[in-house]
C-alpha cells in the first residue's frame, strides 16, 4: 500500500510540474474571444466605410441631378439611383434602401420636414401605422407636437433653380453576435445621409424663393 501511495504521489507531482501543452490550452481559451473582437473591428470598419460611401455617393448623385442634363424627371431619378448604387459598391440592397427626393420652397423649409422610412407608397406624406421611423413625441418629432410635419415639401427631383433635398437611409444588419445588442435596434444600425442643394438655373424663366 505504501508503494502504491508513493508511486501515486510521484506521478501527481510530476503531473503538477509538467507544463507541456499549457500554451496550446491558453491559446484555445483566448482564441474565441479574440476572433470575435477581430470580426467586430472588421465590421466596425465596414460600417464606417459604408457610411462614408453612402455620403460620397449621394454627393455625386446630387451633382448629377442638379445639372438637369436629363430633362425627364423620372429618367433623372433612375440615373440618380444608379449612381448611388454604383458608388456605394453594391454594399446596399437598393430595394431595401429608402431614397427620397423632396422639393422645398426654400432652404429654411428643408430642415422642417420630419424624417421617416417610406413604406406606404405615398412619399409626400407620413402614413401612420405603415411607415417606419417616425414616433409621436419621439426622436424624429423635431418640434414635439405629435404630428408629422412635411415642411411644405413635395416629392421630386425638382426643376430649374429649385431646392431639393436628397436623402438615403439603410438599416445595416450587424452580424457579430456580441455587437448586435449594442449597436442600433434589433441588431441593425440605421445609416443615413442627406444633402440639400439648389438645381442649376437651366431654365432662365424659372424663379425660386431663396
Amino acid at each position: 500500500m505504501r508503494i502504491r501511495d508513493g508511486w501515486l504521489s510521484r506521478q501527481l507531482r510530476r503531473f503538477a510540474r509538467n507544463n507541456d501543452g499549457a500554451a496550446a490550452l491558453e491559446f484555445a481559451l483566448v482564441l474565441p474571444p479574440l476572433c470575435l473582437i477581430l470580426v467586430g473591428m472588421f465590421e466596425m470598419s465596414m460600417l464606417m466605410f459604408a457610411q462614408a460611401s453612402m455620403e460620397g455617393a449621394l454627393r455625386e448623385a446630387a451633382r448629377f441631378g442638379m445639372t438637369g442634363s436629363v430633362a425627364d424627371p423620372a429618367d433623372r431619378e433612375d440615373d440618380i439611383l444608379a449612381i448611388i448604387d454604383k458608388d456605394t459598391l453594391n454594399m446596399f440592397d437598393m430595394d431595401d434602401a429608402s431614397v427620397s427626393f423632396i422639393v422645398f420652397p426654400s432652404f429654411n423649409d428643408a430642415g422642417k420636414r420630419e424624417s421617416y422610412n417610406e413604406k406606404g407608397g405615398n412619399p409626400d406624406r407620413y402614413d401612420a401605422g405603415v411607415d417606419d421611423g417616425w414616433v409621436a413625441h419621439g426622436t424624429n418629432d423635431t418640434d414635439n407636437d405629435g404630428v408629422w410635419d412635411d415642411g411644405g415639401g413635395v416629392s421630386g427631383v425638382g426643376g430649374s433653380a429649385q431646392i431639393v433635398q436628397y436623402t438615403v437611409q439603410y438599416d445595416w444588419q450587424v452580424i457579430t453576435p456580441f455587437m448586435a445588442p449594442i449597436f442600433g435596434k434589433n441588431g441593425k444600425v440605421h445609416l443615413k445621409a442627406s444633402i440639400v442643394l439648389r438645381n442649376e438655373p437651366w431654365d432662365a424663366t424659372s424663379t425660386s424663393e431663396s
